[in-house]
C-alpha cells in the first residue's frame, strides 16, 4: 500500500495534468456511445463478440439501402421552401436546415462498406431526382431509386424521412435481407455479416441504453421520439408489446418480408401520415423501431451489440471524437460504427465544422 501511495505521488509531482486526468477517468470512465460502453474497452468487446458469432456465417446476399438528399441543390431547395408551410405546427427540428445539409458524409459512408463491409451486394440509394457522388470503385454496385419508384404518387413530394423510409420495402430487386443506412452512419471497422444476420435468418436487433420515454423535467420532444412512441403504441394494441428502449442510431438489418407484412398490417396508419410533408407529431419509426420490433416478436430477430460513438458535427465536442477515432485506429481500439451527425443548426455557432467533418473523414478512410 506505502509502495501505491508513493507511486501516486510521484506522478503527481512529475506530471500533475496527467494524474488527475487519471484520477477523474477512473471514478468517472469515458462513454461515447448509447451503450454505456467504457472507452478504450471497445477493441476487445468488438473482438469477443466477433469470435462468438464467427460459425454462424449467413450465405445469402445482403443489400444495403441509403436514403439521401442534397440540400445544396436549388431546384430541390426551391421545391421545399414551395411546400412548407409556416402556419402547420411541425414537429421540432422538422424544417431545420441541418436536418437537409449535405457534407459529402454518403461518399465517405460508401467508402466505410467497400473498406469494412465489402461482402455487401447491392446499394440502393433513395433519393429525390439527384444524383450523389460515388466511388468509383462502388459504381458497378449502386442503384438510384427515385422517390416515385417506391412512394405513391399521392404522397409526393415528401421532405420527411419517416415517409420516405416507410416505402423503402417497395424497391425493385432488394434483396430479403438488407441493411438500412442513413447517409451520415459510418462502418468503423472491419465487420462480418453475421454481425448483422445469423445463417439461420435471424437479424441483429442493436438496442440502445435510451429510454422511449419522456425525460423528466423535459418540455420538449424530438419527432425520432415521438415517432417511436406512436410505434409502441400500435404495437401494444395489436401485441399487446410494449419497448423501452430505442435502437442504437446506427445502422438497421431487416427483412423484407416482414417490412411488408408490417405495412401491411398497418396500412392505415401509415397512410395517415404519409401525407406529412415534414416530420409531425403522428409520424410512425417504421424502418428503425417498427419493423425490428416486429421482427423481434415474430422470433425473426434477436438483441445484439453494436458499439456506436454518436456525436453532432456542430458541436464543440466533436473533436473528442475525431480523436478517439482516429487513436482507435491506431491502437486496434474502435467501435463497430459512429454517427456524425448534423443537428440542429441554431444550438451552437461552430464555424469551419463541414469542413473539420471532412478533414476528419478524410484521414480516417482514406489516408
Amino acid at each position: 500500500m506505502l509502495t501505491i501511495s508513493l507511486r501516486k505521488t510521484r506522478k503527481f509531482k512529475r506530471a500533475p495534468i496527467l494524474f488527475l486526468r487519471d484520477y477523474l477517468l477512473k471514478r468517472h470512465p469515458l462513454i461515447l456511445n448509447h451503450n454505456n460502453i467504457i472507452n478504450a474497452t471497445e477493441g476487445i468487446i468488438v473482438s469477443a463478440l466477433q469470435n462468438s458469432i464467427s460459425s454462424f456465417k449467413p450465405n445469402f446476399k445482403i443489400d444495403v439501402v441509403y436514403t439521401w438528399v442534397d440540400a445544396n441543390d436549388s431546384a430541390w431547395l426551391q421545391k421545399k421552401r414551395l411546400h412548407s408551410n409556416a402556419n402547420i405546427s411541425y414537429a421540432l427540428y422538422a424544417t431545420e436546415e441541418s436536418r437537409f445539409s449535405n457534407h459529402n458524409e454518403l461518399y465517405y459512408s460508401l467508402l466505410s462498406i467497400e473498406k469494412n463491409i465489402p461482402w455487401v451486394n447491392r446499394i440502393f440509394i433513395v433519393t429525390d431526382h439527384q444524383t450523389p457522388l460515388i466511388p468509383d470503385s462502388l459504381k458497378d454496385r449502386v442503384v438510384l431509386v427515385d422517390h416515385s419508384e417506391i412512394i405513391p404518387q399521392q404522397y409526393l413530394p415528401t421532405f420527411n424521412s419517416h415517409v420516405i423510409e416507410a416505402y423503402l420495402h417497395k424497391i425493385k430487386g432488394l434483396s430479403e435481407h438488407f441493411i438500412y443506412f442513413n447517409d451520415d452512419f459510418f462502418v468503423a471497422q472491419k465487420n462480418t455479416p453475421e454481425h448483422f444476420f445469423k445463417s439461420n435468418g435471424i437479424a441483429s436487433l442493436f438496442v440502445s441504453n435510451k429510454s422511449t420515454s419522456y425525460s423528466p423535467g423535459k418540455e420538449r420532444t424530438t419527432a425520432t421520439l415521438s415517432a417511436c412512441q406512436n410505434c409502441n403504441g400500435i404495437l401494444e394494441s395489436k401485441f399487446a408489446a410494449r419497448f423501452e428502449n430505442t435502437l442504437t442510431h446506427t445502422y438497421v438489418p431487416l427483412i423484407k418480408s416482414v417490412f411488408e407484412e408490417s405495412t401491411s398490417m398497418f396500412q392505415h396508419e401509415i397512410a395517415a401520415f404519409s401525407k406529412n410533408k415534414f416530420r409531425a407529431k403522428n409520424d410512425l419509426n417504421v424502418a428503425t423501431f417498427l419493423v425490428p420490433y416486429h421482427q423481434y416478436i415474430l422470433g425473426k430477430s434477436a438483441p445484439n451489440l453494436d458499439i456506436c460513438f454518436y456525436f453532432n458535427i456542430r458541436s464543440p465536442a466533436s473533436g473528442s471524437f475525431y480523436r478517439a477515432l482516429i487513436n482507435g485506429k491506431k491502437d486496434n481500439n474502435l467501435p463497430h460504427s459512429f454517427c456524425a451527425n448534423d443537428f440542429s443548426s441554431n444550438e451552437f455557432n461552430h464555424d469551419g465544422y463541414s469542413e473539420r467533418l471532412n478533414e476528419f473523414l478524410s484521414s480516417f478512410f482514406i489516408s
